[in-house]
């Protein structure tokens, strides 16, 4: 039997009418999920600058101190003695500097300007010495005079009096 074509063009039209609808459904669905994903790239994003701020507040040094080479280093303004010094450092979370490599020593005297600065150094009555880590100091650079104390002037290391007061120089680990 045949449809008239009356019939024929309703059916049509509701065809075409529901084939809109699922078209308009997926369209809302497409605009929806777009939307879903851009959102979540928007706070993945915000998440990272976040992480991002707070880990350079981490890989930094206080105020006043000096980044050099993954650590830190406070050149000291006022003077004290060797014991006094050391316990200025360590109530910092940190400790006399210990001298590394040639460029940490270059790096420390351009810092330390013309003031004479105590090191984290003692040296014993043969001249060997002991780093306040507990290290022997291996002698890599030469140290003047016969004294315990050791600290650095415009020509290196030299060693004073504990008593002495002179200015220091404290060295953390980047945090």
């Amino acid at each position: 039997m045949t449809q008239s074509p009356q019939i024929a063009t309703q059916t049509d039209h509701r065809n075409q009418g529901t084939n809109e609808k699922k078209q308009g459904v997926k369209d809302k669905c497409k605009m929806t999920t777009c939307g879903c994903v851009t959102f979540a790239s928007l706070i993945i994003n915000i998440i990272l600058i976040i992480l991002l701020a707070f880990r350079s507040t981490q890989d930094s040094c206080p105020d006043d101190w000096i980044s050099f080479q993954n650590k830190c280093y406070y050149f000291s303004k006022e003077e004290g003695d060797w014991n006094s010094s050391r316990h200025n450092c360590v109530t910092q979370r940190a400790d006399l500097t210990m001298i590394d490599t040639e460029e940490e020593m270059a790096f420390l005297k351009r810092y330390k300007c013309t003031s004479d600065h105590w090191i984290g150094l003692e040296m014993t009555e043969n001249q060997a010495g002991r780093w306040v880590n507990g290290t022997i100091f291996n002698k890599w650079f030469s140290v003047r005079g016969n004294e315990k104390c050791a600290y650095l002037d415009d020509d290196g290391a030299a060693t004073a009096r504990c008593y002495t007061e002179r200015k220091w120089i404290c060295r953390r680990k980047m945090h």
